[in-house]
């Protein structure tokens, strides 16, 4: 007597599209059993496409013939293609299972495997639906293809984003609540401070799970900038269209990152930035028993919590509390009164300082654009020769390879440069804010943008001796629109090689010669500081 194991595939969109069900072709398999007497043995069910047979069920088939090849000698199932779909495999599983003993068998296309000439008819069977798969997929890609072209996003959305339909039902993207995130890393990595996971490992605190391979490729996509791109497919090159979602940051943000990313624009710092909310001043200290700069770390007490201090290295047994050295900082910084006097007088100096250079600005963007224009017209004119046969294609792509990204380069540079007119008078009014409240400003300042108060401020290093915070050279724009009180007051030193190195804080009680050190690059200060003034 026969004994036949009974396999059952259905996939998700069959059971939809075609009305299989595993339901269905059991009873089908067992009423065939049943009339040609044979024994059914054990009956397997797969819900997974047929394109391979990595099925988990198909596999335990395999397994348990293996461990008792007298189980059965059929493997019954209703057709060809819920075998398989993929003509090279089902040819070899065939011949694996007829190594075991085992004769695969569609009950609906039955074959008698032993006649040469079925053979032709078994690979129409196995081909027919290899061939509707293919064209399946490729509808789907060509279909998938023409709407990333038409600027939607085709797949689940990226972080940062969520998928969601819009008015007409059409499926889009739209901003998480991780946005605000992802806008707040751009924003560091185009500062040039830190490296892409450092803003990574800040990003992962603030509460966005991203991993390292997965966050570089996202500061990459410019779909974050509100463009999709189109990769490389036959004869098309790879390009960027608009997309139809809404941006999480500007354009100039996202290629200011790429550019910081590909070291085309980077700020080089002359001091070490260190990550630690309990150390904002490291980097920024000098030892004053052997003028080297000062390190900082934590120290684990008997009850187990952590004490922080800076401290020098190699033998110098230099060693402060930080709570410390940082409440003298920002005691100082509250020594630092803005005149009020000198506010609007500063605010029109900046103001005609600007229109000064308005002119030339102005000429410079109609430059910019006429440069635009005429890269753009040679393009269009190699493309037209192409068209016309006067050029070969091959040609028109080394063309086009060589003049887009000058286009991109030239579009970039003037989109930056109508943008700091129109953001002057907003960042002058903040700056102002900040210099009004520097102490306040400070204490609830995130860690960056506290390092970056303190190298706008000091020139060089601290000092700190004596239980206070000594300072070399001050900014010379804090010294003139500021006054200093509580126990300092304004030095001269005319013996400085400029104008700028003339001017130096010291504490009333007392001068250190200030330690020579490179200068820093005054950075911009933070919107985030100002919010925070403002709660």
């Amino acid at each position: 007597m026969k004994k036949a194991i009974l396999y059952i595939r259905v996939s998700t969109d069959e059971q939809a599209d075609k009305g299989y069900s595993l339901k269905h072709q059991e009873e089908r398999l067992r009423k065939y059993c049943e009339m040609q007497n044979i024994q059914v043995a054990e009956v397997y069910q797969d819900d997974y496409s047929a394109k391979t047979f990595n099925r988990p069920e198909f596999t335990r088939l395999l397994n348990s013939l293996r461990r008792n090849r007298t189980k059965a000698n059929l493997l019954l199932f209703l057709k060809w293609d819920r075998f398989s779909r993929n003509t090279g495999d089902a040819y070899g599983m065939i011949n694996r299972l007829s190594k075991l003993g085992v004769e695969p068998q569609a009950i609906e296309q039955p074959l008698d495997l032993e006649i040469p000439e079925n053979k032709i008819m078994l690979a129409f069977y196995l081909a027919a639906p290899e061939v509707e798969n293919d064209r399946r997929a490729l509808n789907v890609f060509a279909g998938m293809r023409r709407a990333k072209k038409e600027g939607r996003w085709m797949s689940t959305a990226p972080k940062g984003y969520v998928n969601a339909r819009n008015e007409k039902d059409m499926p889009i993207i739209v901003p998480s609540k991780d946005a605000p995130l992802f806008k707040w890393a751009f924003e560091e990595l185009a500062k040039g401070v830190y490296n892409i996971e450092a803003v990574r490992r800040m990003c992962r605190e603030k509460g966005l799970a991203c991993g390292r391979v997965n966050f570089w490729k996202l500061v990459r996509n410019p779909v974050y900038c509100g463009k999709i791109k189109i990769p490389t497919f036959k004869d098309e090159e790879v390009h960027v269209v608009q997309g139809i979602h809404e941006p999480i940051i500007t354009e100039e943000l996202f290629y200011t990152v790429q550019d910081v990313l590909d070291r085309k624009k980077r700020i080089k710092l002359p001091y070490k930035v260190c990550a630690k909310e309990e150390l904002p001043l490291r980097g920024f200290l000098i030892c004053p028993r052997c003028g080297k700069r000062l390190c900082g770390s934590a120290s684990t007490g008997g009850s187990g919590l952590k004490h922080f201090y800076y401290h020098c290295t190699k033998g110098c047994k230099e060693r402060v509390k930080a709570f410390e050295v940082n409440d003298k900082f920002s005691e100082f910084l509250k020594t630092i009164i803005f005149k009020e006097e000198i506010q609007e007088l500063y605010q029109a100096i900046i103001a005609d300082e600007f229109d000064t250079n308005s002119d030339e600005k102005r000429s410079g963007k109609k430059q910019l654009v006429d440069e635009i224009q005429i890269n753009r017209e040679r393009l269009n004119k190699a493309q037209q020769m192409m068209l016309d046969g006067s050029i070969s294609p091959q040609d028109y792509k080394e063309i086009k390879a060589r003049y887009e990204p000058v286009i991109d380069g030239l579009v970039r540079k003037h989109l930056d440069s109508g943008q700091e007119a129109s953001e002057l008078k907003k960042y002058l009014k903040k700056g102002l804010q900040i210099i009004k409240s520097l102490d306040l400003v400070y204490d609830r300042a995130p860690l960056v943008l506290k390092q970056r108060l303190i190298r706008s401020i000091c020139i060089e290093n601290l000092r700190f001796q004596e239980n206070r915070v000594r300072t070399g050279k001050i900014n010379r724009l804090i010294i003139l629109i500021s006054r200093f009180c509580k126990g300092y007051s304004l030095s001269v030193d005319c013996s400085g090689s400029s104008e700028e190195d003339q001017f130096t804080i010291v504490a009333r009680d007392g001068f250190e010669p200030p330690q020579t050190e490179p200068k820093s690059v005054v950075l911009p200060l933070d919107d985030r500081a100002i919010k925070g003034l403002q709660k």
